[in-house]
C-alpha cells in the first residue's frame, strides 16, 4: 500500500481511519481486513485521536504489510474532529489526483473483501458523489447479532435532505466518496461539544450536490460493544406502542418544547451551513429562503405545513418512529412563528392600550377611570405557578425505588451546551466520586435533558482514558423535569446522600430530607459563588441567602470565596475544604505564541456578557472608550472582539467597532486567545472566573478587578487588577498597552495559592460518604 498500483491503472482509495484507545486484536482485524480488499487502498491515514495509540497502530499495520500515514493532533479529538483532520490529510495526499475516492473506517469493524470494489462501482454507475452500505452486525468476540443493519433500523432508502436531517441514514464506516465531495465539506461547520457526527454532514453536501447511492448488501462486519460511539439501534419493535402511550399521555408544556427546540434547533444549524456552504461554492449570494430543499428550515414562513405533511406521512406509512421526530419539528415551527408574532404584537392591541392608558393617568390625576379599573378586575386570575419560582421545587414525583444508594448531584442541566463553568465542576466533582468506587446519580434539576445519549457521552469524555469504562458503569443520568419511565417519577434511594450546586438546588436538596425522610439529614453544598449578590435585593436574595442557614457540609471553589463568607460572619466557613479551579491550564501554556504580522493592529479580547450584571458590561464599554481616547488609537492600531455572549456590534470612539463573537467552541478558543494580544475580563464577585486565567496562561495582558480578597494579580504577572470602576479599569488598560509582552514565566499562573486540587477534596469527600461497599 505506497501508492504505486501499476501503470495506467488509477490508484487505489485512500482509508482513514480514527484511533482512540483501540481494543489491539479488533484493531489487528480492522488493518487486516483494509489489506485484504480486492481493489487494493492507496492509502491508509490514520488519526492516533487519543494521541498515544501510535504504537499499536504501526504494529497492526505491519502484520498486515502497510505502511501507514500517521497523523499526530497536539490534543486528543473527538470522532468529529479526527475524521476531519484525516480528511485534509487524505487531500493532501491526492492533490495531483482530483477523481481519487476516499473510504471511512472505525477502528475495529471487519470489511468484506469486496467492501471497496463494490463501492467504487455503484459509484462509477450511479454518478453519485457518495456510496453506503449495509452492513452486518457482531458482537465483541465476532458473533452474529444481526444480518442487516439496514433491516434492524429500518433505515429509510431515499430519505432526501430533509429526512436526512430528521434522521442520518449513512453510517460512517461503510462510505465511500469522492475527493470533490470532501474538498466542498471541509471544514466541518463548528459545534460547541458533539451534537452532529461527520456522517450526517458528509451525506447532507452529498445529496445537496452529486447524490448518494446505496447498497442494499452488507459490506461490513458492524461490531456492537459498549465503546461504540454510536452503535445500532433496534427500530422493529416498540415505537408505535411508545407514540401511542404519548398520545394517551400528552406532557406538552414548556420542557416539552425544549426538548423538542434540540433536534430542531441542530436541523436549522445544519441547513443554514448546508446552503451557505453549497451557495459560496457556486459564488451566489445568500438567498432569505435558501436552497428549495431546505426551505423548511430556512424559510422565514417555518416550514409548517411541510412538516406536518411528513409527519402525515410517516404514519401513514406505519414509521411512528420518524412521525415523532417530524411532529416535533411542526410543533417548532408553529412556536417560531408564535414566539415572533406574541413578541410583534406583545399581549395584544387592547392590552398595550390599556397599559399606556394606565400610565398616562397616574400622571394627572393619579387614579384611574372606573372603566378601565373594572376591565382590570375582570381579567382572568393568574396561577399562582406563574409567579414562584419553580427551580426551587422539583415537578416530578420522587420514588424511593432505586435498588442501590448513590451520591446524587443535583445540577440545573446536563445539556452540554450548557454545562458552564460551575455546572462543569459540579460534573467533575461526581465522576470523581465515580471513579473512587461510588455509584452517582446525575440530576438535571431545571431544565429538560435534551438528548441522554449526547449528555452521557459529554460527561464519559470527560473520564481519564484508563478508568473510562469502570467509572461510567457507576453513573446515570436523570431528569427531574419530564421524570422517568412512564411514570414520570425520580427514582431515588433512602440512603442517597445528595449535593446541591446551585442555591435553589439546595432548597430541593433540604425539601427531599424532610419529604422523602432520606437516612443523612444533611447535604454537601458546593459553593462557587456568593449567590445573593447575583440579584437586587428581593425575593431570590432572600432564599439564596436563606439557603447558607440549612444543614449541609459545604465546600468552597477556592479560598478566596471560602475567605469571603467567613468575612460576612458565616461560621462554617472555617476550616472547610476549599479547592483550586479546575482548569486545564496546559490547554493555553502549552503553546508557543505566534509572531504578529508587520502592520497589524493589536487584537483586544473582552469577556463580554451583557446579559450578566456581574461582568460588568457597561463598565467595560465606559473604560475602553476612555482608554481608546486617551492613547489616540484607531482602527489602524486595534482591533476589538468580544467573546462570551452574542451581541450586536458596539461602535467604540474613532472608529473602532467591537464585534460580539458570542461563545467560541471549546476546541478553538485556546488557537483564538494565543492570537489576542490584551484582555479586559470582569466579574464583580469573590470567586475567580476562569477567562482572566485562561487569557494570561495564554500570553495575553488581562485587566480584571479587585474584589473583597480577590486580586488576580498575586497568581500571574499577565494579570493586572483594577478597582471596578471604569476609570481604574481604563487606567490599567493604559498600563497593558505600553508594557512588554508577556514572557513565559508571566503566563504561568499559581493556581496552587487558590485551595486543595480537586481530587483531594473529592478524597475527603470519598471517605466520609454512608455509601454501599464500593462497586467492584
Amino acid at each position: 500500500m505506497t501508492g504505486n498500483t501499476g501503470a495506467g491503472r488509477p490508484p487505489g482509495p485512500v482509508v482513514v481511519m480514527a484511533v482512540f484507545e483501540p481494543d489491539p486484536v479488533h484493531l489487528r482485524q480492522q488493518i487486516a481486513s483494509i489489506a485484504g480488499q480486492d481493489l487494493a487502498p492507496s492509502r491508509l491515514v490514520a488519526v492516533i485521536a487519543d494521541t498515544v495509540s501510535e504504537p499499536e497502530v504501526r504494529e497492526a499495520a505491519a502484520a498486515a504489510g502497510i505502511e501507514p500515514v500517521i497523523v499526530m493532533p497536539d490534543a486528543p479529538l473527538d470522532a468529529v474532529r479526527a475524521f476531519e483532520t484525516g480528511l485534509g490529510r487524505a487531500l493532501e495526499l491526492t492533490s495531483d489526483t482530483p477523481d481519487a475516492l476516499i473510504a471511512l473506517s472505525d477502528q475495529d469493524d471487519v470489511w468484506h473483501p469486496d467492501r471497496l470494489s463494490a463501492g467504487a462501482g455503484r459509484l462509477n454507475e450511479s454518478g453519485a458523489d457518495l456510496v453506503h452500505s449495509d452492513a452486518r452486525l457482531i458482537d465483541g468476540a465476532g458473533a452474529d447479532l444481526h444480518p442487516s443493519m439496514f433491516a434492524l433500523e429500518r433505515r429509510e432508502p431515499r430519505p432526501g435532505l430533509r429526512g436526512l436531517l430528521y434522521r442520518n441514514t449513512v453510517t460512517g464506516m461503510t462510505v465511500l466518496m469522492r475527493r470533490g465531495l470532501v474538498e466542498l465539506a471541509l471544514p466541518f461547520p463548528p459545534q460547541s461539544g458533539l451534537h452532529f457526527y461527520h456522517d450526517l454532514w458528509l451525506a447532507l453536501v452529498a445529496e445537496a450536490t452529486g447524490g448518494i447511492a446505496r447498497i442494499d448488501r452488507p459490506l461490513v462486519d458492524y461490531r456492537q460493544h459498549g465503546g461504540n460511539a454510536i452503535g445500532a439501534v433496534d427500530r422493529r419493535k416498540g415505537a408505535l406502542g411508545r407514540i401511542l402511550r404519548r398520545i394517551r399521555r400528552p406532557r406538552f408544556g414548556k420542557e416539552w418544547v425544549r426538548v423538542q427546540a434540540g433536534p430542531y434547533a441542530l436541523s436549522r444549524y445544519l441547513a443554514a451551513a448546508l446552503d451557505d456552504r453549497i451557495r459560496d461554492a457556486r459564488g451566489e449570494a445568500p438567498a432569505a429562503g435558501g436552497l428549495k430543499q431546505l426551505r423548511p428550515y430556512l424559510g422565514a414562513r417555518g416550514g409548517f405545513w411541510r412538516h406536518l405533511g411528513a409527519t402525515s406521512g410517516y404514519a401513514l406509512r406505519l414509521r411512528p418512529d420518524l412521525a415523532v421526530i417530524a411532529l416535533g419539528h411542526t410543533a417548532m415551527a408553529l412556536v417560531r412563528q408564535g414566539w415572533v408574532l406574541l413578541n410583534a404584537l406583545g399581549q395584544g392591541a387592547a392590552q398595550w392600550r390599556h397599559d399606556f392608558d394606565g400610565k398616562l393617568f397616574s400622571l394627572s390625576p393619579g387614579v384611574m377611570p372606573p372603566r378601565f379599573a373594572e376591565a382590570e378586575v375582570s381579567q382572568a386570575p393568574q396561577s399562582f405557578s406563574k409567579i414562584v419560582d419553580p427551580r426551587t421545587r422539583l415537578r416530578v414525583p420522587v420514588r424511593l425505588e432505586a435498588p442501590e444508594p448513590a451520591f446524587v448531584v443535583l445540577v440545573p442541566s446536563l445539556n452540554p451546551s450548557e454545562a458552564y463553568a460551575g455546572i462543569a465542576t459540579a460534573l467533575d466533582i461526581g465522576l470523581g466520586i465515580a471513579g473512587r468506587g461510588h455509584r452517582v446519580r446525575f440530576v438535571a434539576t431545571d431544565l429538560a435533558v435534551m438528548s441522554h445519549e449526547v449528555s452521557r457521552r459529554f460527561l464519559e469524555g470527560r473520564i481519564r482514558a484508563d478508568a473510562r469504562a469502570q467509572t461510567g458503569s457507576r453513573i446515570s443520568l436523570h431528569c427531574a423535569v419530564r421524570g422517568e419511565r412512564s411514570e414520570g417519577a425520580l427514582f431515588l434511594n433512602p440512603d442517597d446522600r445528595l449535593m446541591a450546586t446551585a442555591w435553589w438546588t439546595a432548597h430541593i436538596a433540604r425539601d427531599l430530607i424532610a419529604e422523602q425522610a432520606l437516612t443523612r439529614q444533611d447535604f454537601v453544598y458546593l459553593l462557587q459563588d456568593f449567590e445573593p449578590n447575583f440579584y437586587p435585593w428581593g425575593a431570590d436574595y432572600a432564599e439564596a441567602w436563606k439557603s447558607y442557614g440549612f444543614r449541609f457540609r459545604p465546600v468552597f471553589n477556592t479560598t478566596l470565596l471560602r475567605d469571603y463568607f467567613a468575612g460576612q460572619g458565616f461560621g462554617f466557613a472555617a476550616d472547610a475544604p476549599a479547592f483550586r479551579p479546575s482548569i486545564a491550564l496546559d490547554r493555553y501554556a502549552g503553546t508557543e505564541r505566534p509572531e504578529r504580522e508587520a502592520g497589524r493592529p493589536r487584537r483586544l479580547v473582552v469577556y463580554g456578557r451583557p446579559g450578566v450584571a456581574r461582568n460588568m458590561f457597561p463598565t467595560v464599554i465606559t473604560a475602553l472608550s476612555a482608554f481608546i481616547e486617551t492613547h489616540g488609537l484607531g482602527p489602524a492600531q486595534l482591533e476589538a472582539v468580544s467573546v462570551g455572549q452574542r451581541h450586536g456590534p458596539v461602535s467604540l470612539p474613532n472608529g473602532i467597532v467591537l464585534q460580539g463573537l458570542g461563545k467560541l467552541p471549546w476546541d478553538d478558543y485556546p488557537a483564538f486567545l494565543l492570537g489576542c494580544d490584551l484582555g479586559v475580563s470582569l466579574m464583580l464577585s469573590p470567586h475567580p472566573s476562569h477567562p482572566p486565567l485562561e487569557m494570561a496562561a495564554s500570553g495575553v495582558r488581562v485587566v480584571t478587578n479587585r474584589f473583597g480578597p480577590k486580586d488576580l494579580s498575586h497568581l500571574s504577572g499577565a494579570i493586572l487588577s483594577a478597582a471596578p470602576d471604569a476609570g481604574s479599569v481604563a487606567e490599567a488598560l493604559g498600563r497593558a498597552w505600553t508594557a512588554p509582552p508577556v514572557t513565559a514565566a508571566e503566563r504561568r499562573v499559581a493556581l496552587e495559592a487558590l485551595g486543595q486540587p480537586l481530587g483531594e477534596v473529592i478524597d475527603l469527600l470519598a471517605s466520609e460518604l454512608a455509601l454501599s461497599e464500593p462497586i467492584t
